[in-house]
C-alpha cells in the first residue's frame, strides 16, 4: 500500500469513527450541561428571530433580509435539536429533561417556520402570530435555562 493510500485509509477510518452513533452522557451533570448548551443555543436563535421580526414589522428591515435571518435561525436550530436528541440520558431520571428540552426546541422550530413562511408572504398578521409563538419559546427557554443553572 502506498503512503498516500494508507493516509487516505486512516482519514476515512477517523471520519467514520467521529460520525458514529453518540453514546450516553457520562453522568447526569454532563447531560444537564448538554441540555443547557442546547437551550442557550436555541434561545440565541429565538432572540435573533424576535429581533428581526420587530425590525421588519417596524419597516426597519427588508423582507429579503428578514427572510435570510429567519431561514438561518431555523436552519441553525436543526443541528441543535439533532445533537441534543442524539445524546442518551445517563439515567431514567434525566428522561423528563430530554423530553422537555426537545419539546421546547420543537415548538421553537415550528414558530421559526411559521415566521419564515409569513415573512415570505408579507403576511403581517401571520408574522405577528409567529412572533407570539417565538416569544413563548423565549419564555420557555429562559425558564429551562434558569432551572439548568
Amino acid at each position: 500500500m502506498t503512503r498516500s493510500a494508507a493516509r487516505g485509509t486512516v482519514l476515512i477510518t477517523l471520519a467514520l469513527a467521529l460520525t458514529g452513533c453518540v453514546g450516553p452522557a457520562r453522568n447526569s451533570d454532563n447531560y444537564h450541561g448538554d441540555a443547557s448548551a442546547a437551550v442557550k443555543s436555541g434561545l440565541s436563535e429565538a432572540l435573533t428571530a424576535h429581533l428581526v421580526i420587530g425590525q421588519w414589522l417596524d419597516s426597519h428591515a427588508t423582507g429579503e433580509y428578514a427572510d435570510v435571518v429567519l431561514t438561518d435561525s431555523e436552519t441553525a436550530l436543526g443541528p441543535i435539536q439533532d445533537s441534543f436528541g442524539s445524546r442518551q440520558p445517563d439515567s431514567p431520571s434525566d428522561d423528563d429533561l430530554r423530553d422537555t428540552v426537545l419539546q421546547i426546541l420543537g415548538d421553537e422550530q415550528d414558530a421559526l417556520a411559521h415566521a419564515r413562511i409569513a415573512v415570505r408572504r408579507s403576511d403581517v398578521a401571520g408574522l405577528r402570530l409567529a412572533d407570539t409563538e417565538i416569544t413563548d419559546a423565549i419564555d420557555n427557554l429562559t425558564k429551562a435555562q434558569g432551572s439548568l443553572g
